[in-house]
């Protein structure tokens, strides 16, 4: 029993859940301005913002163990300690605990913000489409995880009424992941080369996607600098996100690209990289409350 329910956690990746959990809080933090009360938006509204974090946490879960059904035979030479292929869980326990996390994610959408309603069904109609037809397509696939991964954002960022200020991060959001999905097919290109799939990596071969996927990772420091000089990131958060994502992720790139066999590393890397931007947006927007209301003074 003990071996099952830990089995099943690990099919719902619960280290990914929680990243996008904590981007669902954050895009609500974060829609407000800087130096705001956080009562004043999130706190009133608490329930629901949770509400919406865990739908699309769930939504996440259910999408991993539908892809892991699907991708059984690549599993097992890519991930054969991942519970379907190591014999923990069946085939058919992994689509049940999808129908059960989707249905569950719907439900709690009656106690989220609004825009749930299109946002929740339309990140399962994308994570059932990715793993049923766009991973084994290429790039198509990577941008459809990149922009259910950046969705968390902007649905979070809904219940305090902040949308357009969160947008930017969403964005810069959106290409460190894509960046992520591309060196995650770097990883799994012996599985997915014998399995047939056409992801990037199998078209185009590990140097080229590594070139293309440490690009990406480059790619946010001028979109960090052009959504800035443009007017739609406040200093406070340009800075955050340029010490807490933009500058790891140039050297993330580099080592990407000298390092062809390290690509678990570095995929592993770029999601550490999102966790830390956000806590380095939570802490420049905290000091940046601290020192306008006069508590260093």
């Amino acid at each position: 029993m003990v071996t099952t329910i830990k089995a099943f956690i690990r099919l719902a990746r619960p280290t990914n859940m929680a990243l996008i959990f904590a981007a669902v809080v954050f895009g609500a933090v974060l829609a407000l301005p800087p130096g705001s009360c956080p009562k004043a938006g999130v706190w009133g509204g608490l329930g629901s913002l949770l509400a919406a974090g865990v739908a699309l946490s769930l939504v996440a879960a259910g999408g991993y163990a539908l892809n892991d059904r699907l991708d059984l035979s690549i599993d097992r030479i890519n991930r054969p300690e991942r519970p379907l292929p190591a014999g923990h869980l069946s085939p058919r326990a992994a689509v049940v605990f999808t129908v059960c996390a989707w249905a569950a994610a719907v439900g709690l959408t009656l106690l989220g913000p609004g825009p749930g309603y299109f946002i929740v069904p339309f990140c399962i109609i994308l994570s059932a489409a990715y793993a049923l037809k766009l991973k084994s397509t290429g790039l198509l696939g990577n941008l459809a995880v990149a922009l259910m991964t950046s969705l968390a954002l902007a649905y979070g960022s809904t219940a305090a009424g902040g949308l357009t200020r969160v947008l930017p991060m969403a964005a810069l959001a959106f290409l460190v992941n894509l960046s992520r999905e591309i060196y995650k097919d770097v990883e799994d290109l012996p599985g997915d080369s014998r399995a047939g799939a056409r992801t990037l990596a199998v078209r185009l071969g590990s140097g080229p996607s590594r070139l293309v996927a440490s690009s990406v990772a480059f790619a946010v420091t001028p979109a960090l600098v052009l959504f800035y000089l443009s007017g739609n990131l406040f200093w406070v958060d340009a800075l955050a996100i340029a010490a807490g994502i933009a500058l790891p992720l140039l050297f993330i790139g580099i080592y990407g690209l000298r390092k062809p066999k390290e690509a678990g590393k570095v995929q592993r890397w770029l999601k550490s990289s999102m966790f830390c931007g956000l806590f380095a947006l939570l802490l420049s927007r905290v000091l940046y409350r601290l020192i306008g209301s006069g508590f260093f003074g």
